[in-house]
């Protein structure tokens, strides 16, 4: 199934409930509260490697952080993100 990322963000920020920023992110990983992690390209590999280690699956988006924040509606760059509920979205369908 081949889904619009970037529709499905906008889709699950206003319908379900995500977790924004590194530190957060990381402890909704390792807590097993998210569902999905979507990392942008230019995550620093440490946060990776941490959140990887947590087995929550990870979507790797395409664009930087810089471009991440936008394609999410918000007005600041977004390195990591944390799903914990997809409400009307169809994103949890990539893993």
């Amino acid at each position: 199934m081949e889904i619009n990322i970037d529709k499905a963000l906008i889709k699950v920020i206003r319908t379900g409930a995500v977790v924004i920023g590194s530190k957060r992110t990381i402890d909704a990983a390792v807590n097993g509260d998210a569902k999905l992690v979507v990392l942008a390209a230019n995550c620093p590999e440490e946060m990776k490697k941490k959140i990887k280690s947590s087995k929550v699956p990870v979507l790797n988006y395409p664009g930087t952080n810089v471009e991440l924040g936008p394609a999410c509606g918000k007005p600041f760059t977004i390195a990591a993100m944390a799903i914990i509920d997809a409400g009307e979205s169809d994103i949890l369908a990539v893993v």
